[in-house]
């Protein structure tokens, strides 16, 4: 393909403002955007073109996911058993569904890991989360382990066994649950990293993490992403294949904190050196996530009012802080020393305001040219529009997850009370007070869906819950601010909206064409579109390319002036 390309579509996208979707060429010189031009457009004399014909497929610059754990979702889907509800519909089902797939614990070094998603104890028509007996049922002498989130994961008595002989103990942040008989019932809270649970061949560990990228991120147009860091060692993985064209993103990577690097050493810049990466390093480093507080799932975030009643953790009715005000403030100056960027998962407002003050404090209420502290989970539950003075004082980004309307949406009340019902998924009310609300995946294998922005999209749309009711359906927003919190806003959350996000002259040409016209898809159906191409810097690294025809979504013709 030559250094010109037109590509060509009834139904583009710049993300300039326009809410009607555009009928021309994007026109892409060396790499970046040279123009979009309307239908009559014509190459000049002696000027040749490769043409994209995309029809009447959307064409919207390459999505941005500015925070996904793709490191992460490797090793938890790869040579994993399917555990999502659906499809198991109750914990029998479950049962069944690990039973029959035992032979995949060879892959995992003789564990039998299984990956389910957030609030299966909602989900579930026996209303709870199995137990280590339920999972004992599985086998009583393959360990076990079976995820529900990110956040909560379930051992039979074996996985527990051998978690307890290895050190697994309560931390900050992290607990094991215990029965009424005083004994642990097998499950645990933000514990899944401390399991021993062995490590994948360098050779599988790559194919799991470009094969996963390639199936949740390339084909749905995404083209930068935010990486939140797993282990050292996946993140070397991870570096490598973007070295070798294998993972053909621009990676901005964030070290997880105290998981790939503890707290104490993740700041200095000078020991990365020996996370294994070797020099010139493929993906950038950009900052590092903390968790200051916990997960509504697990009634660890920290929010403003109590706990509903039946969701109370003794000593914490209002979830859990993670650090000090000062323990934070000291992070934030030690982020700006090191030129690193500070995110935090902060689920709960008390989180929220705790680290936008401490921002504030940081820096003597001037950030200067400072990278912004960045509130990830910030805008999807807001009950006291206070919170968000703390965010103006503190100078913060929030990056919200559209997704998350149907992911928990339905449940959020349950744990936190009817006064939340309002303040879920505001986006409407941001956007209108001048937020520019950027939404990220967080696909960590939770909710497969949520990987592709279009199911995002969807949700800001028709804001359908689980559950199948209407989340806050007064916060719908419009297709093309929907589309702006996956490119442009996206775009300015991981500090590159100056480059990309946009269909402008200059900005770099990473582009998606869609299979499809978004203006005539139901929301429901969105989910389902994905890119028949992708480019990255003008050039082709998703879908199939035709050069001997003009005619037919995706195809590729010559066009000489």
């Amino acid at each position: 393909m030559n250094g010109r390309v037109a590509i060509r579509s009834t139904s583009i996208y710049p993300m300039t403002g326009g809410s009607e979707p555009l009928d021309g060429f994007v026109l892409v010189a060396d790499g970046r955007i040279l123009d979009v031009v309307s239908r009559e457009w014509a190459p000049r004399p002696g000027e040749t073109w490769t043409v994209i014909d995309g029809g009447s497929g959307s064409v919207v610059p390459g999505f941005i996911d500015p925070h996904v754990h793709i490191e992460h979702t490797a090793n938890a889907v790869f040579g994993a058993v399917d555990c999502h509800t659906p499809p198991n519909s109750d914990i029998d089902e479950l049962i069944g569904t690990l039973r029959s797939n035992t032979h995949l614990a060879d892959a995992r070094g003789g564990w039998l890991i299984g990956q389910g998603g957030l609030f299966a104890d909602r989900r579930f028509s026996d209303g709870r989360l199995p137990n280590r007996f339920d999972l004992d049922r599985v086998s009583s002498t393959l360990p076990v382990a079976v995820r529900f989130g990110f956040h909560v994961t379930v051992l039979n008595s074996a996985g527990l066994r051998l978690a307890l002989e290895a050190g697994l103990k309560d931390s900050d942040g992290g607990h094991i649950i215990y029965g009424d008989d005083g004994q642990p019932t097998g499950v645990i809270h933000e514990l899944y990293h401390a399991l021993p649970i062995p490590h994948f061949s360098d050779r599988l560990l790559q194919e799991a993490i470009a094969s996963t990228t390639a199936e949740h991120l390339t084909s749905y147009g995404v083209t930068t992403f935010g990486e939140i860091s797993n282990t050292a060692r996946d993140l070397a993985a991870l570096d490598l294949l973007v070295a070798d064209g294998r993972v053909p993103q621009e990676v901005h990577a964030f070290l997880w904190t105290p998981g790939t690097r503890t707290i104490d050493r993740v700041f200095d810049v000078e020991s990365w050196d020996d996370l294994g990466i070797e020099r010139p390093r493929a993906l950038t480093l950009a900052g590092v996530k903390i968790f200051a507080d916990g997960g509504f799932s697990a009634a660890g975030a920290a929010v403003l009012r109590p706990y509903a009643s039946g969701n109370l953790r003794a000593g914490h009715p209002r979830g859990n802080l993670s650090f000090t005000d000062e323990e934070l403030v000291a992070l934030v100056r030690r982020a700006d020393d090191a030129g690193l960027q500070l995110i935090a998962h902060t689920n709960g407002e008390r989180a929220q305001r705790q680290l936008s003050d401490a921002a504030r404090t940081a820096r003597g209420g001037d950030r200067g040219d400072r990278k912004p502290v960045r509130l990830e989970h910030a805008g999807n539950v807001v009950t006291d529009w206070e919170t968000l003075d703390h965010w103006e004082r503190g100078e913060i980004v929030p990056v919200a997850q559209a997704g998350f309307i149907w992911t928990m949406g339905s449940y959020i009340p349950e744990y936190l009370g009817d006064y939340s019902r309002t303040g879920m998924f505001p986006f409407r009310s941001l956007i209108e007070r001048g937020w520019p609300v950027a939404s990220s995946s967080d696909g960590a294998a939770s909710e497969m869906a949520q990987f592709n922005p279009l199911f995002g999209v969807g949700r800001a749309l028709d804001r359908r819950g689980y559950a199948g009711d209407l989340v806050a359906i007064d916060e719908s927003i419009g297709l093309v601010d929907a589309l702006a919190m996956h490119t442009s806003s996206a775009a300015e959350a991981l500090g590159l909206g100056h480059d990309r996000g946009r269909l402008v002259t200059g900005h770099r040409a990473d582009i998606a064409v869609l299979s499809e016209d978004l203006a005539t898809i139901a929301p429901d159906r969105l989910g389902d579109v994905v890119a028949s191409q992708v480019l990255i810097e003008g050039r082709p690294i998703h879908g199939t390319s035709r050069q001997d025809s003009h005619e037919g979504r995706g195809s590729t013709s010559v066009f000489a002036g």
